[in-house]
Formats: C-alpha cells, structure tokens, sequence
C-alpha cells in the first residue's frame, strides 16, 4: 500500500504504521518529488494536503485522504462526488484548542494586552481587569470544541448558552441553553464573552458580521478558534475600531497567514495568535493514530473511524 505524507515521514511514524500494513511503501515529497505527481500513485494521502484538490480527484489510485485537522472545508465539497474518503482528526483537538480559547477569553479578561505594555514601560499602573465568575459565554458551535470549552467555562461558574444547527440534539449538561444558528444574534447580544469554533460550511461562511458585533455589549469580547472566513473580517474590525465591543482574540483569520498590512496587527484590543490553538506533538500522535486505526479496516473492508460527510462538511 502506498502511503503518501505530505512532508518527510517521521521514523517513528513508519514503524507504527508498518505494525498494521505489512506491505506499506512511504511517499513523501522531495526536491525531484513533487506531490502532485505522488498523488497520481498513491493509495493514501496524510497531513495538511496543499495541493489543488483537482489532482486529488485526478488520482486514479487514491482512494483515503485523512487531515491531520478537524476542519476540512478546502475538501468536503470538492471531493462530494469523487470515491475518495475523507476523514478528518474530529477529537484530537477539542481539549487543546478549547484551553486555547480560554486562554485567550482570560487574555482579554485580565487585559493582558495593556499589562504587558505597562511592563516594557516599567510603569506601576493598573490597566484594570474583568472577572468571568457570573458572565456568560456564548460559544458559537458545540461540537466536540465547544462541548470542550462548555466545560472549561463552567469551572470558572460562568453560565454557558450556545447556537448549533441541530437544537434536537442532546446539549453538554454544561450548556445551559441552546439556541438555533437563526438565533445568533440573541446569543451575542446576551454574552459577555462569545467563542467561536464554528467549522466552516456553505452555511457558515462570513455568518458572523458587523451587526452581530454591533449587537454586543461594549464591554464583550470576542474569540475565534474555529475558522477564519466564518467572521466578515472587515466587520469585526469596523467594530473594533467603533468601540462596539472591548477586544477581540483571534487564532484563525480570513486568509492566512495574516497579511502585514491588516489593521488587526496594530490594534491594541486584538491579541494574535497564528493558528497555533490545535498544533503539538501529542495532537500529531493521536491523528496519526486514527490514520493507523483506519488503515487496517481499509484493509479488512470495515467501516472508517472519523469520516466526513461531504455533503455537510464536518
């Protein structure tokens, strides 16, 4: 079986993968490899495919493209009507990139923002900061990130309201409330905090815009963890700059990386991080372990662990 990898293979890697596939030949690209010629005779393709999905739907050959991520909106419509499978690493990254999320909801809380500034500045000022006992956090999806972050917020005996797509769906008992993606702007109107981890969709794409930060408390913040193009980014900053809401903590953007020229690098209510939420090595060991698990019923013709529906996107 012919397994491609979108960068050099770890040692390590091969042998946990060799354990279940006997037969396994390693692809990977290199200086006179490119992988959109690998994809032509690969089996299986892993990582964070950059290559054009045409020469994924190209392949003869392929026949499992498994993400090393949770999202896969670069692929899920593209691949609808091809044989391929899709899965995707749904679980590895719920506890990490939700202690992301509160870190950053913390971040804009303590106002960290001005206390490292009045650091470099030697200065003994307090810049004041906001306690999240008894505020509300909206999350915006409770999916296996959100029902995560549900759970971390209510350490803090914060109350929790959330909006998903499905409401008939049992709720985390850390939710308080849910409410249907067409109640969104109610939910950011009554959070003092609003999380995103939203997967991007037809139906979520740029879904949260100027009016719904305009809706919220000027004392609110905001956090994505989710997906850059799920936020009108030119809305979020015409907010930010009028005040409509105190800040914004950002791991995920509309395009990526952020572009030196955003106003978002110079504003002094915005904390950045460049979608580090879901990446360690402890995360690149568990996907891997769906791909091997998902290797050996391929073989045994068993259904996959993690598959996408196209259709939906997640």
């Amino acid at each position: 079986m012919k397994i491609l990898c979108t960068r050099p293979w770890a040692e390590w890697e091969k042998k946990a993968i060799s354990e279940v596939v006997k037969d396994a030949e390693f692809l990977e690209p290199g200086p006179n490899q490119e992988i959109q010629d690998l994809v032509l005779e690969s089996e299986v393709l892993y990582g964070f495919p950059q290559v054009p999905v045409s020469s994924l739907v190209a392949s003869k050959t392929l026949r499992l493209l498994h993400v090393q991520s949770t999202g896969v909106d670069r692929f899920a419509a593209a691949l609808k009507d091809s044989p391929i499978i899709l899965t995707n690493s749904r679980g590895v990254h719920a506890k990490p990139v939700a202690e992301h999320a509160v870190a950053l909801m913390i971040a804009l809380a303590y106002n960290f923002r001005a206390h490292t500034e009045i650091q470099k500045e030697r200065v003994w000022q307090d810049p004041g900061i906001d306690r999240l006992e008894g505020k509300v956090a909206g999350l915006l999806g409770l999916g296996a990130i959100g029902e995560e972050i549900a759970r971390k917020c209510k350490a803090f005996d914060m109350k929790v309201i959330g909006v998903r797509r499905n409401v008939s769906r049992p709720a985390s008992p850390n939710v308080d409330r849910v409410y249907p993606m067409d109640e969104l702007i109610e939910v950011m109107e009554g959070s003092d905090y609003v999380l995103c981890s939203l997967p991007l969709t037809g139906e979520t794409l740029r879904c949260v815009r100027y009016e719904h930060f305009a809706a919220m408390k000027p004392t609110s913040g905001f956090v994505n963890v989710g997906r850059g193009p799920v936020v009108d980014e030119a809305g979020l900053i015409r907010a930010l700059k009028e005040g409509k809401i105190r800040g914004a903590a950002l791991d995920v953007f509309e395009s990526e990386p952020l572009g030196p020229d955003s106003p978002l690098w110079e504003m002094d209510n915005v904390v950045i991080t460049p979608h580090t939420a879901g990446k360690s090595e402890e995360n690149r060991r568990r996907s891997l372990g769906i791909l091997i698990e998902n290797l050996g019923r391929l073989q045994e013709g068993k259904p996959l662990m993690n598959v996408v529906d196209k259709v939906l996107g997640y």
